[in-house]
């Protein structure tokens, strides 16, 4: 986009990039989010999710990974290093490693 290149040259690269990225999610996220909660209010539907071993994988991977982030982030000064990377890539491969082998029914939690 236009404003995104005006942003670049007049020196602020990193917005520009942000808001690359930012547009584009946040116009996902409200466009299909509205208009999915427009047509389930329509129709009243209700909407069910279910809960098998992978969800909680998943959101509990998602949720520790946050909070790891909001108490990291901070202590570092918003100054991220080698360190706080490595440590993400490392999270994101045991991640990995237990989404699969739950996927596989290798690994069975107790979730109900």
């Amino acid at each position: 986009r236009s404003s995104d290149l005006t942003m670049a040259r007049q020196g602020y690269p990193r917005m520009a990039i942000s808001a690359c990225f930012g547009g584009i999610i946040f116009n996902v996220l409200v466009g299909v989010g509205l208009g999915c909660l427009l047509q389930m209010s329509r129709e009243k539907m209700v909407l069910t999710l279910e809960h098998d071993e992978l969800t909680w994988v998943l959101a509990g991977a998602l949720g520790i990974s946050l909070v790891i982030s909001l108490i990291v982030v901070p202590l570092l000064c918003f100054h991220l290093n080698r360190a706080y990377g490595i440590g993400l890539i490392l999270f994101y491969l045991v991640f990995l490693m237990v989404a699969l082998l739950t996927e596989f029914g290798v690994i069975h939690l107790n979730a109900s």
